[in-house]
């Protein structure tokens, strides 16, 4: 079996509410699944944008996207 590609992305958690932040007609919304939470490109970027919109605290963790070959499938 051939490992997997995995792209580092970060993912930004509101540290009040413990929601997650994503992407909603070009704005930023709210959301409680990880699955749905905006992936982030770089560090920098979702500091910036947790900054902006999480204005108690926020987390910021780093996650691995991997390629799913199912998805392309279904």
């Amino acid at each position: 079996m051939a490992p997997h590609k995995a792209e580092p992305k970060f993912v930004v958690q509101d540290q009040e509410s413990s929601l997650f932040l994503m992407p909603h007609e070009g704005d930023v919304a709210f959301t409680p699944w990880l699955h749905e939470a905006g992936r982030f490109d770089g560090f920098a970027e979702a500091v910036d944008t947790a900054a902006l919109h999480c204005h108690e605290g926020y987390f910021v963790t780093q996650v691995f996207q991997c390629e799913d070959k199912w998805k392309n499938k279904h």
